[in-house]
């Protein structure tokens, strides 16, 4: 087995922390086994099975009992909701590897349950970062993903519900900041580092932000977040 990169054996992970618990899940063998390869030599992750359809890895989630699921998303089409929602089922959380665009309906498969969708050409460095942000309860989307979920939106909205949250009082100039870098998609460990916060802090400006501005999760800020900075088309 090789040995870790300097970048990553600079995770911070304790011994003492509990490994987070992978299942691979994509119809590409060569994509599986390169994933895996990634993974393995993560201090603190551990690859517990894989498979090539959601058919094989729900027995497998529920025996190997995984925090976070990879799950390709090419080939996938309409019912990737529904195969979404039989995964977690089991108890684990979805991250989804893909194209920007591969998802069928961005807004569905994260309704469905999803917790995170991240570019399949991420790198090493990244993939890890959210593979572990998810374990710990996160959500993390790509920024183009972001971008992509926003065009759906608006679709949305121009169907007659827009779904505009009320607004409770302005961010303050850390808060605005923290959204920022939540709307470039960055794990809560990733703005910490960022910022030179705390990781409590940080999702301690998460929460009050999404009060502030009533939403219900980090998905909706860095929506809000993409919304108030672009430029007006009118």
């Amino acid at each position: 087995m090789a040995e870790p990169d300097d970048a990553v054996s600079a995770s911070g992970v304790s011994d003492a922390d509990p490994p987070v618990r992978v299942l691979i899940c994509d119809d590409h063998e060569v994509f599986r086994h390169g994933l895996r390869a990634v993974l393995r030599r993560i201090p603190g992750v551990r690859v517990v099975a894989e498979a090539a359809c959601v058919g094989e890895a729900l027995p497998l989630a529920s025996t190997a009992r995984p925090d976070v699921t990879l799950m390709g998303v090419d080939g996938q089409g309409p019912v990737l909701p529904d195969l979404v929602r039989e995964m977690t089922g089991t108890g684990t959380r979805v991250l989804l590897l893909g194209e920007a665009g591969a998802a069928s309906d961005l807004l569905e498969v994260l309704r469905a349950g999803a917790r995170g969708y991240v570019h399949a050409a991420v790198s090493s460095q990244r993939l890890i970062e959210c593979v572990r942000a998810v374990a710990r309860g996160e959500t993390v989307l790509d920024a183009n993903v972001t971008g992509e979920l926003l065009h759906r939106l608006d679709d949305v909205a121009r169907s007659g519900d827009d779904g505009q949250p009320r607004v409770h009082g302005p961010l303050t100039a850390r808060q605005q900041a923290v959204a920022e870098l939540v709307a470039e998609g960055l794990t809560n460990a990733e703005i910490a580092e960022r910022l030179e916060l705390s990781r409590a802090t940080v999702k301690g400006h998460i929460t009050v932000a999404l009060r502030r501005l009533g939403l219900r999760d980090r998905t909706q800020l860095a929506i809000h977040v993409h919304r108030s900075t672009r430029p007006d088309p009118g």
